[in-house]
């Protein structure tokens, strides 16, 4: 546990350390086309050498694959073809998790002390207090009638905190090999149980209780990797779909480098890539979430866990966060709340990236920095037996098999996909996506424009 936690801190420190891509990068490419897909383009495309694997007429983008070195050389020539560039998978993932604490099924008798909810776990959720989510269940919000789509690593379907509400018909994969919850996603799994676990007698409490959940698996439930090409998929799915919300807790290890220049942060080398490739990756990103936003979806999207100044990070970019039109979430979490649970709660976590440039708000994520002071000391506060003080303030959700704990802006932004679920139930679904970006805005505490904060700490405003 010591090694793991100081891993976790060591690598936020350095976080101008990029992952290299996963994927071969010769093999898989994206194609953006000038105008409409048709079969001539198809079939021209084909004829230089590639296959088409797959179609997203919804952006004018192909899919392709080709071993051929010179394959985009060919491409320039074909008249329908704007550009052609590299279909990057990368690792998106990394939580910082308890595991070690996680609480099983067979556990769950074992309420904390003194609790006031008939959902036995929901005393230990401080995230929900601090976005006044309570308030706003006692005025009768409690996200009915929206839909959530949770893009991620897959989810637990068969938990029964979460399955009341999955949308199992309309849950899918853009992972090859995996099913939404086949493997389920851990970390996907706990980021859907903060957004809409079901009031049910039973283990933990959604901010939005009442909310559809949709699944869309676009990061493999293994590796924690994923391919562009398929989260663009996911989005694109989602938004067609009837997606409201659609939390987007993932972001690419380190950054991405505009630049193109890839670092492995084991050895230090260095690998570049056209940074044509990365130009267009980005532009072809705001073109996604352009069209999902004018579906009328609202994006929100963690902040990225390097403790790193987006206003001074050079030629780094936090995807998807920073791409435009979406909700870009930093994390804040209490110290010690295992012990006084009183204690501030809005305080900038350790690891989370901060700057006005990328940060429109603030959310719940958690934090180990007790782990640090006081190692695994036990707690005496009204919390579970057998748990040392650090897990509490980080943020207690749904897992494969029970409940844990993690932290990261991951767990950020699910709370305030969840705020966003409440607002639009409260108007009844009649809110367009900047109406409720303004929503966000006001209700947010600590109005303004704060390097950790953004526009403010979430809030329901209830």
């Amino acid at each position: 546990m010591d090694n793991m936690f100081r891993k976790c801190a060591l690598t936020m420190v350095i976080g101008a350390s990029l992952a290299l891509p996963v994927s071969s990068y010769a093999d898989s490419f994206v194609v953006v086309a000038k105008n409409k897909i048709n079969k001539n383009l198809v079939d021209s495309i084909e004829a230089m050498g590639a296959t088409v694997t797959q179609r997203i007429p919804q952006v004018g983008l192909l899919l392709i694959e080709s071993d051929n070195p010179d394959i985009r050389e060919r491409l320039a020539g074909v008249s329908g073809v704007g550009s052609t560039f590299a279909d990057f998978t990368l690792n998106y993932v990394e939580p910082n998790q308890a595991d070690a604490f996680d609480i099983k099924f067979d556990e769950m008798a074992a309420s904390p002390p003194n609790t006031g909810d008939d959902d036995f776990f929901f005393d230990l959720q401080w995230g929900h207090d601090a976005v006044n989510a309570t308030e706003a269940w006692e005025a009768g919000v409690r996200g009915q009638g929206v839909t959530v789509a949770v893009l991620d690593s897959g989810i637990d379907s068969s938990h029964p905190d979460l399955a009341p509400n999955l949308n199992v018909a309309l849950s899918t994969s853009f992972v090859p090999g995996e099913d939404f919850d086949n493997p389920p996603g851990s970390h996907g799994t706990h980021v859907a149980g903060t957004i809409a676990a079901a009031d049910n007698a039973f283990g933990t409490i959604g901010v939005a209780p009442e909310a559809e959940i949709i699944s869309v698996k676009v990061l493999s439930a293994i590796t924690g990797s994923g391919s562009t090409s398929g989260i663009w998929q996911g989005m694109i799915y989602a938004a067609d779909n009837g997606a409201d919300v659609i939390n987007m807790s993932l972001g690419i290890s380190g950054g991405f480098p505009k630049n193109c220049t890839f670092t492995d942060p084991d050895t230090g080398e260095s690998t570049h890539y056209p940074a044509r490739d990365c130009s267009e990756l980005i532009r072809t990103y705001n073109k996604v979430t352009q069209y999902v936003r004018d579906k009328g979806a609202i994006i929100i999207s963690s902040a990225g866990n390097d403790a790193r100044d987006m206003n001074h990070d050079g030629p780094i970019m936090a995807l998807p966060a920073e791409a435009n039109g979406v909700v870009s979430v930093s994390a804040t979490a209490p110290y010690l709340w295992g012990l006084d649970t009183t204690t501030e709660l809005g305080e900038l976590a350790s690891y989370s990236n901060y700057g006005r440039k990328g940060v429109d708000l603030s959310g719940p994520g958690g934090d180990f920095d007790v782990f640090f002071d006081f190692g695994a000391a036990p707690c005496n506060g009204p919390v579970l037996p057998g748990r040392p003080c650090y897990v509490y303030d980080m943020v207690l959700s749904t897992t494969p098999g029970g409940w844990g704990w993690n932290a990261g802006t991951s767990m950020a932004s699910p709370h305030v996909a969840g705020v966003a679920a409440l607002i639009i139930s409260e108007y009844g679904g009649n809110i367009s996506v900047g109406q409720l970006e303004k929503e966000l805005r006001t209700r947010a505490l600590g109005k303004g424009k704060s390097t950790e904060h953004g526009k403010g700490q979430v809030s329901t405003g209830y």
